[in-house]
C-alpha cells in the first residue's frame, strides 16, 4: 500500500464509488459538494489516497481548521478485509511523525460500532457527543481525540 498526495484523477475516480446497504449513507462524502469538495482543496487540509498498485484502496485527510479532525473513506471494494485498520494506522503515522500534529480529533456515527471499536483500540477517547445535519437528516455522532504522545513532555 502506498500513501500519496490526493489528485484530481483520483478525486474523479473516488467519485464513482457507490456504497451499498448499511454503508449507503456514506455516498454523500464522495459527491459532488460532499467531503471532498468541501475540503480537499485548500491549505486548511492535509488529503492523502491510498493505493494498492493503481487501484484506490481509501482515501484520508486532515482538517486543521477544525482542530485537525480526521476523516477515512474505504473504498467499498475493499470494505471489511482490514484496509480501515491499516490505513487508520498509516493515517496516524503521518499525522503525528510527518505533519507533527499535537493531537486528531474525529467525529463518528454512533452507531457505527465498527468503527467506534477500531478507533479505541487506536487511542482514541471520547470527550463528548454532537449532532450533524447530513442530507438534511440530524445524525448523532461521538467526538473522540488522540493526543500525540511522542510529543508530551516537550
Amino acid at each position: 500500500m502506498t500513501i500519496e498526495a490526493l489528485d484530481e484523477r483520483d478525486k474523479a475516480s473516488i467519485s464513482l464509488w457507490n456504497y451499498q446497504e448499511e454503508h449507503s449513507g456514506f455516498n454523500y462524502a464522495v459527491r459532488k459538494g460532499g467531503w471532498i469538495d468541501s475540503y480537499c482543496h485548500s491549505g486548511d487540509s492535509h488529503c492523502f489516497v491510498a493505493k494498492n498498485e493503481d487501484a484506490i484502496i481509501g482515501l484520508f485527510f486532515f482538517i486543521t481548521s477544525r482542530s485537525n479532525e480526521f476523516r477515512i473513506l474505504i473504498n467499498p471494494d475493499f470494505l471489511n478485509k482490514g484496509y480501515g485498520k491499516a490505513l487508520t494506522k498509516k493515517a496516524l503515522e503521518i499525522g503525528f511523525k510527518q505533519l507533527k500534529l499535537k493531537q486528531i480529533s474525529l467525529i463518528v456515527r454512533k452507531n457505527h460500532l465498527i468503527a467506534i471499536s477500531l478507533y479505541e483500540k487506536m487511542g482514541f477517547m471520547t470527550t463528548g457527543e454532537t449532532v450533524e445535519t447530513i442530507e438534511g437528516q440530524e445524525m448523532e455522532f461521538l467526538i473522540m481525540i488522540k493526543y500525540n504522545t511522542l510529543q508530551q513532555g516537550k
